[in-house]
């Protein structure tokens, strides 16, 4: 959240995680559309992710049970690139 000002909250437990999208953290104006950005490229990464919420602003993290720590690397490092492109 410190590094990007398009996150405007994590939440979860354990392995199933949500990212909250929002264009501004004071009004909370939800970001669905670079939500979808950012699961339609991760996806290109072979990341499948998806969007949730009731105005889809949400970025749902559900790893399969076979997850290392290389692949929460992966994970990171690429939603930190794309992220970046969306900035």
């Amino acid at each position: 959240m410190d590094r990007h000002p398009l996150v405007g909250d994590v939440r979860g437990s354990g392995l199933f995680m949500g990212v909250e999208l929002v264009r501004d953290r004071a009004t909370l104006d939800p970001a669905a559309e670079e939500a979808t950005f950012l699961v339609n490229r991760l996806r290109e990464h072979r990341i499948l992710l998806g969007t949730d919420g009731p105005l889809h602003s949400v970025v749902k993290i559900r790893p399969p049970m076979p997850f290392d720590e290389a692949n929460a690397d992966f994970l990171v490092t690429t939603i930190e690139t794309v992220l970046g492109d969306l900035e």
